[in-house]
């Protein structure tokens, strides 16, 4: 299996969850730069600059790439360094950011130990998804109320909420930046390289976990 795998598809398409699945069972470091923002936003001290960046990104803008490099080039430096292999989740997100990353592989001579998976879903599934999905205050748990209505975190049992970052404006905006038509030039710029595999969505988890595990042996 490739050392790199990253995931790219629509905010909802369970990059997510596909990326944690991958990386207990192959003990891969799980990076989601969602996961690293809120990790920083609950630090104790910010850089004006990072708190002004956690404020655009409650109100659903999209995160400023200088931001995204720090926090994701270090987390990944960490896990190399321990001779892990990477799952990046949701770490790309425009084609500069892909040359970066691009870049920063090269430079630890893993350029061709990538893998890309597209999780394909459409903008109205992804916006019907993300206003279902819950958030454990404890624990970091998402649910989605969709199929099951959850009273409580199946993992700890404690509060659910939504994220501000799943409020109906704030999705409208996030699928404007990061939906399919942002992903076009992403998709392109992979199919080019040779790296792209992209996987049916809609189709149930387990599902979908078997055809990403074809996609990238």
């Amino acid at each position: 299996m490739k050392k790199i795998i990253i995931f790219i598809g629509p905010p909802g398409s369970g990059k997510g969850t596909q990326a944690k699945r991958l990386a207990q069972k192959y003990g891969y470091g799980h990076i989601s730069t969602g996961d690293l923002l809120r990790e920083l936003q609950s630090g104790l001290e910010l850089e004006e600059d990072e708190a002004e960046a956690l404020r655009e990104m409650k109100r659903g803008k999209m995160v400023p790439d200088w931001l995204i490099y720090r926090l994701a080039f270090k987390a990944a430096e960490k896990n190399l360094n321990s001779g892990q292999g990477i799952i990046f989740d949701g770490a790309v997100r425009s084609t500069p950011q892909a040359k970066m990353y691009q870049e920063f592989f090269a430079g630890k001579g893993l350029a061709n130990g990538l893998a890309v998976v597209e999780i394909a879903l459409s903008d109205e599934e992804a916006a019907m998804r993300l206003a279902s999905r819950r958030v454990c205050k404890a624990c970091g748990e998402i649910v989605s109320i969709f199929a099951k209505h959850y009273e409580s975190c199946p993992l700890c049992g404690e509060v659910l909420s939504i994220r501000p970052d799943d409020s109906e404006e704030a999705i409208q905006e996030r699928l404007r930046g990061q939906g399919n038509a942002a992903l076009v030039a992403i998709r392109e710029y992979y199919q080019k390289l040779g790296l792209l595999k992209i996987v049916d969505g809609n189709q149930a988890v387990e599902e979908v976990e078997k055809q990403v595990e074809e996609a990238i042996q």
